[in-house]
């Protein structure tokens, strides 16, 4: 039992991991067109999810411009969910962090 709860443990931590990773491609995708509407760049990422189905929270979701909005400077989505694991919640760990970021240059 103990084998079979950590292979399924792992299978949900990589699905996770892949659609945190969509999610933020996403953002950064859309930001890439309007990187002035960082509310947009969020919801966007959190519908990409959403569509998984994983529930994000604007909290979640950070949108950063270095160099500012202008054309050519990157754009960079970050997506950080924590993940309920049966493991971790039987053995009292605390849950473990998941986070994906994409950068993309503005056009």
């Amino acid at each position: 039992m103990l084998l079979m709860a950590g292979v399924l443990d792992l299978a949900h931590a990589f699905s996770i991991a892949g659609i945190c990773a969509n999610a933020a491609r996403e953002g950064a995708r859309y930001g890439a067109t309007d990187p002035t509407n960082t509310a947009t760049i969020k919801d966007r990422a959190i519908e990409e999810a959403a569509g998984a189905p994983l529930t994000l929270t604007a909290g979640e979701v950070t949108v950063k411009t270095a160099s500012g909005t202008t054309s050519g400077n990157p754009i960079t989505v970050e997506v950080t969910h924590q993940v309920d694991l049966l493991l971790a919640l039987a053995l009292g760990l605390p849950p473990p962090t998941i986070v994906r970021h994409a950068t993309m240059a503005i056009f």
